[in-house]
This record gives structure tokens, C-alpha cells and sequence, in this order.
């Protein structure tokens, strides 16, 4: 059930998240949509992050992408929100799994970076 849209990254780090998150079920999309639930920002303010938080969405850090694939499953939002984002409520808070990570997960300590190569 995770629609998600990325803001403020760079190749080849968008690419890394957005195969990440796929890999673990969520689908992807350029632009927020009415059917999006988070936007993984590099930075609160970006023109994508104001547009998701208009519209009530939740504004997450590259963590929580890194982190559910790490655990191999869907994390609530709570600890990853950015500033100015939708309180963490029942929306996008369900405990479902996700299908296990694609690859090889990586060792805790640097939650924001992206996997090892």
C-alpha cells in the first residue's frame, strides 16, 4: 500500500532508493498523486515536499527506506518524519509486512546512506 514519490536526491542515490522501496512492494511515482502516501525527502523544503504536505502526506527521510529494507518489512513513519510533515496517525502506520529486501540487507550504523555496492 506504499505509493511514493522521491524529492530532492540525485542520481545515483534516487535510483538506489526508488529500486530499494520497489524491491520491497511499494510503487513509485514522479510527481505526487492522489493515490501517494510518502515522500522521501533529501530536505523538508522542496517544491515536492510542500506540494505532499498540502495535501496531508507524509514527509519521510531516506532512513525509513534503508531501515524497512534492513528488517526486511514495512516500519511506521513516526521516527522519520520531517519537519512540517502530516502527524504520524493510522494513515500509513499499519503493521503489514513488506516482501524481504532484494538484496543482502546491510549492517546497522548508517541509517541515511545508501546500501554497500
Amino acid at each position: 500500500g506504499v505509493v511514493l514519490v522521491l524529492s530532492g536526491f540525485e542520481n545515483p542515490l534516487r535510483s538506489q532508493l526508488r529500486a530499494a522501496a520497489v524491491g520491497l512492494g511499494a510503487q513509485y511515482r514522479p510527481e505526487w498523486t492522489p493515490d501517494s502516501t510518502q515522500s522521501v525527502c533529501a530536505f523538508p523544503r522542496t517544491p515536492k515536499a510542500a506540494r505532499a504536505r498540502q495535501l496531508g502526506g507524509l514527509l519521510v527521510g531516506p532512513a525509513w527506506i534503508w531501515d524497512c529494507q534492513r528488517t526486511g518489512r514495512r516500519l511506521p513513519c513516526g521516527p522519520y518524519l520531517l519537519d512540517g510533515s502530516a502527524s504520524s496517525g493510522s494513515d500509513g502506520e499499519g503493521p503489514e509486512d513488506a516482501p524481504p529486501p532484494s538484496r543482502p540487507a546491510r549492517k546497522a550504523g548508517k541509517g541515511a546512506g545508501p546500501p554497500p555496492p
